[in-house]
């Protein structure tokens, strides 16, 4: 299953230019502060205003009742 979100918030010592410049950066918000499996992205890329959209891959029906995608559902927009 795929699965795509929009996060339009941010921890507070985050630094968001920083996103838009670097996919690796994108990458480890999400592994580090999102706690998402890096195996289970399947891409990123910062849009319009300050948002970060996340790409998700292979997610098994199961995980979606963990905390990191939970937190991601609650997170997104």
């Amino acid at each position: 299953m795929e699965s795509i979100f929009v996060i339009n918030r941010f921890e507070s010592d985050c630094n968001v230019k920083e996103l838009y410049d670097d996919v690796y950066a994108q990458e480890l918000y999400c592994t580090n502060v999102l706690d998402i499996p890096d195996e289970k992205i399947y891409g990123t890329e910062m849009i319009d205003k300050g948002l970060l959209e996340i790409i998700l891959s292979d997610v098994d029906q199961h995980e979606i009742y963990e905390d990191w995608y939970i937190n991601l559902s609650r997170m997104s927009t």
